[in-house]
């Protein structure tokens, strides 16, 4: 006992810790005359190799990663390094094409808008002379508008073929353009665009003929871009590259080298590959002078042109090299870096071992049967063998709450939050049963309109909903269902071999559903159902896919059973949106008929959806229908009266309608009646002037078969709109009035003039004289002839 304990005082310099607080302790007693009851694994931790082991396995994985990782990457960087070059330089031609096809394609717009304008098309026809000032001013205007130096458009010019006469640099001229080459229309293209070379100035012109798609034109609108603002948009800012535009002839129309615009290709190595490739876009390697170079191409579909780029190998490679190089000699600086930090990290890596043992050595108590540790570890593993054991008991708490748990589970999966081997693996904890085919149901309140509850009433209502659909599909077939935001998410299983019955047992589910919230709740709901899927990690996307088809109520309406597959068409046509209808409803709304305005509006939302498309377009469209009635709002000056109210954001409440209905039903109430009571209060302020107009059009035009419609087209009302408004301001209908002053010119023909009463009454429109006469009498109780008379006497 003498000796052991001598040699345990012999390594107090060198333990640390509690091990040298404990060995100082016995020491103090064994001073004072006191035998301590000394064991020797209580004190010292036995010895181990733990050490060495830990420096060899931190060393070999450190460095045969790194060895492997350093001679992949030498061999592979030259080959990975050009492929991403060429397709880094194959999206930036892309790029360059885009924006100058984008450009192009702006500039054609725009002129083939003016130029198939009506005031173009007649005045290229029309001799104009210097009276014709206004149609000039006109004409010199829209070719300003045209343009547009945002787009790089230098000179617009128009020209006259039949009369001679054309417009260029704000100015009007007579005769040929002396300072321009003759032009050779082709009839075949309306529009197209031909390089142009001359003296002062380079680049391309648009030639439009108009009209268009005539056999002889009778005129030209022509626009010029120079070769300096098609250059900047080729190059893009990369001055080291070759880039160029070639058309089907082999000219150069656009080069980054300002001397090659205008020459020829034929004569390049390249050309002869570029011709024999079926490929619209790609790239090859070729040699010029000896040299390699990568040659990018892409086809435009657009004008027949081709974008080329040349690019030297040199750079590619050379830049390969070097991160080949520098690879490597990382890879050996990180090898001897490896190897010394192995022996220094794996010193500092066994102090928190160390460490850990005395934490367990100080909260331990050891019996007097325990056996010694054989190392650290071991010892370790005794006190996590014990923490396991207290982990059994929390989880055997937590199953006391694992209905919380599995609710949670199960968001998680239908949100995709889950990893497979947690899927699988939770799976089989909850003993979830297995089905040949699954499928999501997802149920979700139509509108809250015209029931008896409100909108802060819904998750009331979820929550009773999902009571219902639980009720109604019983497990095992029902795995869960639970309400996630505004939707009630029902899984469900099935053992149906063929797809037919997959659906019917599936719209059973959901119909009994959906009649069953009607009979107790009184609601309106609709139900999407996904894809049947085999695996239950297809889940998130099962739910994402029952969403979606909710989404088709909007062409659908309410109490819809929505299968995706049904609904979404193979080939979604594109966005649709009926201008003429919109025209209409606008010139309806302007003559407050709101029985024609609602038929529009009705016949706009059935032309919307009439075409099958992902319902986002429809919802665009609408939201499109609400920007022009808002600007016909704003353009009469209503806009505060409109808008101020408290409805929020009526772009937000126009797209969280679900059905056609309630979109009609938002149109009409929201935006059509409040726009027709507003111009209706603005009529009234001006209904005098109204009347006051239509017996100017009498005053004038009373000597014509001039009718109550032909004055309200002439101002831009409703007859129906005028009738009243007149009735209102003169007390009497405008057939009354009409006669009335007819009556009062005959009388003043009669006493001034010597005209013959046939010719009065064929002027006041009678049809004869006999019915002008019986008219005469019934109002004047003698004959025209009499009247005069009696006038003159």
């Amino acid at each position: 006992m003498r000796s052991s304990f001598v040699r345990l005082l012999g390594c107090c310099n060198y333990a640390k810790g509690t091990c040298k607080k404990r060995i100082l302790k016995y020491r103090d007693m064994w001073y004072n005359g006191k035998t301590p009851n000394l064991r020797l694994e209580e004190i010292m931790p036995p010895r181990t190799t733990f050490f060495i082991r830990l420096m060899i396995f931190s060393t070999l994985i450190g460095t045969l990663p790194l060895l492997f990782l350093g001679i992949y990457s030498f061999f592979q960087s030259t080959s990975a390094v050009q492929t991403k070059v060429n397709e880094a330089n194959v999206f930036i031609l892309q790029q360059s094409q885009s924006r100058v096809e984008q450009i192009l394609k702006v500039i054609d717009q725009v002129t083939g808008r003016y130029a198939e304008s009506p005031l173009v098309v007649n005045s290229v026809s029309q001799r104009l002379e210097i009276g014709d000032f206004q149609n000039i001013d006109q004409l010199v205007k829209g070719l300003l508008g045209v343009q547009t130096y945002e787009l790089g458009v230098k000179d617009t010019e128009l020209h006259s073929l039949q009369q001679g006469w054309y417009i260029k640099d704000g100015g009007f001229y007579f005769g040929p353009d002396l300072t321009k080459k003759p032009i050779l229309l082709n009839t075949a293209y309306n529009s197209r665009w031909v390089p142009e070379q001359d003296g002062a100035f380079q680049g391309i012109k648009l030639l439009k003929t108009i009209p268009a798609q005539a056999a002889e034109p009778k005129g030209y609108l022509s626009v010029r871009v120079s070769n300096t603002e098609l250059a900047k948009l080729l190059t893009g800012g990369f001055s080291s590259r070759e880039t160029m535009i070639i058309d089907d002839q082999l000219n150069v129309i656009v080069h980054s080298n300002a001397e090659r615009i205008g020459g020829s290709i034929a004569g390049e190595p390249w050309l002869e590959p570029l011709r024999n490739t079926p490929e619209t876009h790609g790239y090859f390697s070729s040699t010029l002078l000896g040299k390699p170079y990568s040659v990018i191409y892409m086809h435009s579909r657009y004008n027949n042109w081709t974008y080329v780029s040349v690019i030297p190998l040199e750079e590619a490679r050379k830049e390969s090299a070097s991160i080949g190089w520098a690879t490597l000699t990382a890879c050996v600086l990180l090898l001897l870096f490896t190897a010394l930090l192995s022996y220094w990290g794996s010193k500092r890596m066994y102090f928190p071992v160390r460490s850990l043992m005395e934490v367990t050595m100080r909260h331990s108590k050891p019996t007097g049967g325990s056996t010694a540790a054989k190392d650290e570890l071991q010892w370790i593993g005794t006190q996590f063998t014990s923490l396991h054991q207290s982990k059994e008991q929390l989880e055997g708490q937590m199953k006391m709450q694992s209905g919380q748990l599995f609710d949670y589970f199960m968001l998680k999966l239908f949100q995709g939050e889950l990893h497979r081997s947690e899927l699988e693996e939770k799976t089989s904890r909850y003993q979830l049963p297995v089905w040949r085919h699954y499928a999501v149901l997802v149920l979700q309140i139509d509108t809250l309109d015209q029931t008896r509850y409100q909108a802060s009433e819904q998750d009331l209502l979820l929550f009773a909903i999902n009571n219902i659909a639980s009720e109604l599909i019983e497990p095992p077939r029902r795995l869960h269902a639970m309400p996630i935001g505004n939707y009630q998410v029902s899984l469900v299983g099935s053992d149906a071999e063929h797809h037919m019955e997959l659906l019917g047992e599936f719209s059973s589910l959901a119909e009994s559903a959906q009649r069953s919230v009607d009979q107790y709740l009184g609601l309106k709901v609709s139900v999407g159902i996904s894809r049947p899927f085999e695996q239950m990690y297809a889940t998130p996307q099962a739910f994402l896919e029952a969403k979606e088809a909710l989404q088709y109520r909007i062409r659908l309406g309410e109490k819809a059973i929505l299968h995706l597959d049904d609904l979404k068409p193979r080939q979604a046509s594109g966005h649709y949106y009926p201008h003429h209808l919109v025209s209409e409803l606008t010139q309806a709304i302007a003559f407050l008929d709101r029985d024609k305005a609602d038929e529009l509006l009705r016949q706009f939302i059935q032309e919307v959806l009439r075409v099958e498309t992902d319902p986002n377009l429809y919802r665009m469209s609408f939201a499109m229908l609400l920007t022009d009635l808002a600007r016909v709002i704003y353009d009469a000056g209503d806009t505060g009266e409109m808008f101020i109210r408290d409805h929020g954001n009526e772009y937000e409440q126009l797209l969280s309608l679900k059905t056609p209905q309630q979109i009609e039903i938002w149109f009409k109430h929201q935006i059509i009646y409040p726009m027709m009571d507003l111009a209706r209060k603005r009529h009234e302020s001006s209904g005098k002037s109204i009347s006051r107009s239509v017996m100017d059009l009498i005053h004038e035009h009373y000597d014509s078969d001039l009718t109550l419609e032909q004055c309200a087209q002439r101002l831009n009302y409703s007859t129906h709109y005028i009738r009243r408004i007149f009735r209102k301001e003169t007390g009497m209908n405008f057939s009354d009035y009409l006669a009335g002053y007819r009556h009062d010119m005959a009388k003043s023909w009669l006493s001034g003039s010597d005209m013959k009463i046939t010719e009065i009454a064929e002027k006041l429109q009678y049809t004869n004289a006999q019915n002008f006469i019986r008219q005469f009498r019934k109002l004047e109780g003698m004959t025209p002839g009499q009247y005069r008379e009696q006038q003159r006497a």
